[in-house]
């Protein structure tokens, strides 16, 4: 009977502290999650890498591959800073808006976002955008190119179009889609004027979109073609004087409209042989060179293999009367 009784009232007290056994088994796994969230690091002699376990790869790349980005970002721009750069990143879309420098207010689309004056890189993590494919070290490039350009340049202007053009050139940025749009505009006479994209961007999807494929390649043919030396001193005249018109001038011995005038020159060379190579009738021809091309290739080993076995025929030995032993 006290055995049963014992259990009826073990029973009737573990009912009454249910609510006290989960507050404690809380209390456990709410340590535990802490530890899985807490703050790691990784550091080189440029970068100090903050994320969190599960980013351990990203982290690890990033390590390896910044040193060799930065070196590559800097001898373009031709100004370096000595302070290490922080990367943040977050996991979690929550994480990476407390994690911007004043708890600025960014959009959900943002995946990285660069802060000159603080020199901090803020990123997303994959886990953190679902549904999408992001390249860490290419945001990281574009992101970084922010920095040092930004570190350069403090205290005067960014014109618009050197500050996206650069981001786009060091990240590698240069899609299908803006070639498409430079091409279109290009051969239309519609492109905009670089003295329209100094200051600001277009707002819509479709002439920002022509503004960052302008402005990537008026940063590439400024460094590949009027040349890198000219390009550092440009920068270089604009950090001491913070005349662009001036700046542009005296690094490159050209007006900004000069310049302009020379680049699109550049530019219809560059994207006139595209819509040569992307016309219906072209894929038509090409695709019936390949066919063409493919089944002539298959007749001569189909002819290669049939006179092999004439030759094998030739060389073996029969008996007499043309009977097998």
């Amino acid at each position: 009977m006290l055995q049963s009784y014992s259990e009826r009232e073990a029973g009737f007290d573990m009912r009454k502290n249910i609510p006290a056994i989960i507050i404690i088994f809380l209390l456990m796994i709410v340590p535990l999650a802490s530890a899985d969230a807490r703050e790691l690091r990784l550091e080189n002699d440029r970068f100090v890498i903050r994320y969190t376990a599960g980013d351990d790869g990203i982290a690890s790349d990033l390590v390896r591959d910044s040193p060799r980005i930065r070196e590559r970002i800097i001898a373009d721009i031709g100004v370096d800073f000595a302070e290490k750069t922080e990367i943040r990143i977050c996991p979690t879309l929550e994480a990476f808006r407390e994690a911007q420098p004043g708890r600025t207010w960014i959009p959900l689309w943002a995946i990285g976002v660069a802060y000159p004056a603080e020199n901090v890189i803020v990123l997303r993590s994959p886990r953190a955008a679902k549904g999408s494919r992001i390249d860490v070290v290419d945001v990281f490039a574009h992101e970084f190119s922010h920095i040092a350009l930004g570190r350069a340049l403090a205290g005067v202007t960014v014109p618009v179009w050197l500050n996206e053009g650069l981001a786009i050139y060091e990240a590698r940025e240069w899609t299908f889609s803006r070639i498409s749009a430079l091409t279109r505009a290009s051969l239309m006479d519609r492109l905009i004027p670089l003295s329209v994209l100094t200051l600001s961007f277009p707002a819509e999807e479709g002439p920002a979109e022509l503004a960052y494929a302008e402005s990537f390649m008026f940063i590439s043919f400024l460094i590949n073609k009027v040349g890198r030396e000219a390009f550092h001193r440009l920068i270089r005249d604009y950090i001491r004087y913070g005349d662009l018109a001036g700046a542009l001038r005296r690094g490159t011995g050209m007006s900004l409209a000069d310049l302009e005038e020379r680049w699109l020159v550049y530019l219809k060379l560059r994207v006139s042989w595209i819509p040569i190579i992307t016309s219906v009738s072209t894929l038509w021809f090409v695709a019936a060179l390949v066919f063409v091309y493919g089944y002539t290739r298959k007749k001569r080993q189909v002819d290669r293999r049939l006179k092999e076995m004439e030759t094998e025929e030739e060389s073996e030995e029969w008996p007499p009367n043309g009977q097998r032993p």
